[in-house]
């Protein structure tokens, strides 16, 4: 049995990509078939909560930041977000691939998945689900992100 919220997520992401606004409408249908296939209710919700939380800007900083500015996390972040994944943040921050508006809400969505397994590869899923999301998301150019996977078999290549 399919148990983890983030499987919800991959699964989604992998066969509904025509899913958006209109979830809503159909939550109930799609909350029946991800039963039928094996997940649990309450991942389900859990599930549409992230996605819900994700279409909705929160109170994030502006986006104009200084170059000499540097995030420090907060013990609740370095809970769910390894060192690893922190310097890959910091890194697409100052390459100005991600503003400080986005890389908190990347923060925001990444501690609210609280998956003790979080790893690079789930990272750069969670930074392409908040960027397609967010108003400039359509006339981004999301080459960057080639390296998105969750085989566990990365090749680095940045654009």
């Amino acid at each position: 049995m399919k148990e983890n919220m983030l499987d919800i997520l991959f699964y989604l992401f992998d066969n509904y990509p025509e899913v958006d606004d209109s979830i809503t409408f159909q939550k109930d249908q799609l909350q029946y078939y991800l039963q039928s296939v094996g997940f649990q209710s309450d991942e389900i919700t859990r599930a549409f909560n992230w996605l819900d939380k994700l279409a909705h800007d929160g109170d994030y900083p502006e986006k104009t930041q200084k170059a000499e500015t540097y995030r420090i996390f907060a013990p609740e972040e370095t809970r769910w977000i390894n060192t690893k994944c922190q310097g890959h943040l910091y890194f697409l921050e100052q390459a100005e691939i991600l503003d400080m508006s986005t890389r908190e809400q990347v923060i925001d969505q990444i501690i609210s998945l609280e998956d003790p397994n979080f790893d690079l590869d789930k990272l750069k899923w969670v930074i392409l689900m908040v960027m397609i999301n967010r108003p400039e998301g359509e006339n981004q150019d999301f080459l960057w992100i080639d390296t998105v996977t969750t085989a566990g078999q990365v090749n680095e290549f940045y654009h």
